[in-house]
Parts: C-alpha cells; sequence; structure tokens
C-alpha cells in the first residue's frame, strides 16, 4: 500500500492519467534523490586530506574525482550537484578550466593554508585571480577552516533541496489545469507533507524535529512578518512559512 502522502496521490492520480502519474513522479523522486559533492582538483593540491578531515556532510554523497593534469587524463567531466574545485596558491590555468567546468556549482577551497604565513590574504588573492570566493583550509591544525566550509555545504544542500522541490511545487500546479487531477492534487497540497513541500520550496529555512513551543514562535514571526511586509511575493511566502509552522505546532502540541 501506498505509504506517503505523495505515493498516495501517485496511486490515485495514476488510476486517471497513467502519464501525469509518470511525469510527476519523476519529479517527485529527484526532491529526496541523494546530492552528489564531487571533489576535484590537480595532482598533489591535497583533495584526499580534504575529503578525509571534512568527513561526511548531512544529506549528500561525497565522490573524489580522479585528477585531470597527469599525462593521459582526460577532462574533468564534473556532473554533480556540487563540485569542491581544491586549488593551491597560487591558481593555475587549469584550475580556471576546472572552474569555468563547474559554473556555478562551483565551491572553492584553498589547501594547504597551515602551510601559508597569510592564509586568508592568500584566499583573497585566490579569490580575486578565479573570479570566484574562496575559503582557506587546512587538514591539521587548531583553526582548520572546516566549520565554514561545512557551513557553506548546509546552504547548498538546502539551496538544491529548495529548488527541487519548487520544481515539483510547479508541476503539480500545473497538472491541476487538468479536471480529472485537480481535486486529488489539491488535496495533497492543502495536507502537511503539501504545506511542508511548499515551505521547503520558498528557500527559507524550515527546521525538521522542532517542539510544540519552538513552532509556536516560528508561527508567530512568520505572522508578524506578513503583517509587516508590503511585498506581495514576500507576504505569500511569509502565509505558506506560518502555515507550516502551525501545522508543526498542531502535530507536536
Amino acid at each position: 500500500m501506498p505509504s506517503t502522502g505523495m505515493d498516495r496521490l501517485l496511486h490515485s492520480l495514476g488510476e486517471a492519467d497513467r502519464t501525469a502519474a509518470a511525469t510527476i513522479g519523476r519529479v517527485a523522486r529527484q526532491v529526496d534523490a541523494v546530492i552528489r559533492v564531487e571533489v576535484t582538483g590537480r595532482s598533489g593540491v591535497g583533495k584526499s586530506a580534504f575529503v578525509a578531515a571534512l568527513g561526511p556532510i548531512p544529506g549528500a554523497v561525497v565522490e573524489q574525482t580522479a585528477s585531470w593534469d597527469v599525462p593521459g587524463a582526460s577532462d574533468p567531466d564534473l556532473t554533480a550537484d556540487v563540485v569542491v574545485l581544491v586549488v593551491v596558491d597560487p591558481p593555475r590555468s587549469a584550475d580556471r578550466a576546472a572552474l569555468r567546468a563547474a559554473g556555478d556549482r562551483a565551491l572553492v577551497v584553498l589547501s594547504k593554508a597551515d602551510t601559508l604565513g597569510d592564509p586568508q590574504g592568500a584566499a583573497d588573492r585566490c579569490a580575486e585571480e578565479l573570479g570566484a570566493s574562496c575559503l582557506a583550509v587546512a587538514a591539521v591544525g587548531e583553526v582548520t577552516g572546516l566549520d565554514a566550509v561545512r557551513d557553506a555545504f548546509a546552504v547548498r544542500v538546502a539551496a538544491i533541496r529548495s529548488e527541487r522541490s519548487a520544481a515539483l511545487l510547479a508541476d503539480l500546479r500545473s497538472h491541476s489545469g487538468v479536471a480529472a487531477l485537480r481535486d486529488q492534487i489539491e488535496a495533497y497540497l492543502a495536507s502537511d507533507e503539501g504545506v511542508r513541500l511548499a515551505a521547503v520550496a520558498s528557500g527559507e529555512p524550515v527546521p525538521a524535529g522542532e517542539s510544540a513551543s519552538q513552532a509556536l514562535r516560528r508561527a508567530l514571526d512568520w505572522r508578524h512578518r506578513m503583517a509587516t511586509t508590503r511585498d506581495a511575493r514576500a507576504m505569500r511566502a511569509a502565509l505558506t512559512l506560518q502555515r507550516d509552522a502551525v501545522r508543526s505546532w498542531g502535530r507536536d502540541g
């Protein structure tokens, strides 16, 4: 038997329109699909040490690519959701090529910062040369810079989840224009699961596992923001997030 609200929705939609159910199902599976992180860079920049020091990333799987600047190596084929480009000071032309290949999926880290006299100054020079923000990291020492990298990952993972949720929400709303599917989709969007989907799609932080008192404070905060903004889009987002917080409070209160 279907176990989640989305499972039940797809089962119901499949009885009316198998093609629509299959289309929505493909988009829905992407929402919770694993987020891939590729750590790449030239030979000797410290990719393995960085991966070992970083440890696991909540909500993502980390892969390390082969070095692509050694004889016989092919150009980097960077397909992950997030691409970590590990460089050393100073950056080389191969780093710039990899950064162009990664585009806005790139997160640049300056490795071996513990060997530099001025790690932040080197990171700033690296950022200027590459045209992208650069975080200085060290595998050892009291100040490794890894917390800043983990924070950057958390932001990226949340943004990807939000984009995927927004894509599913848009697909559902598009299909709700079909009379045979409208009631089932609208019922799902009005459910706790559907409200949470819209909240995540808003791009604002949506806490998991909050207490009833925390949910109530969040609901009151979003109600205040809704009452004090004049921007229609911000007002809709605040209303969505308030609804989600109220649902959370009602479940745990």
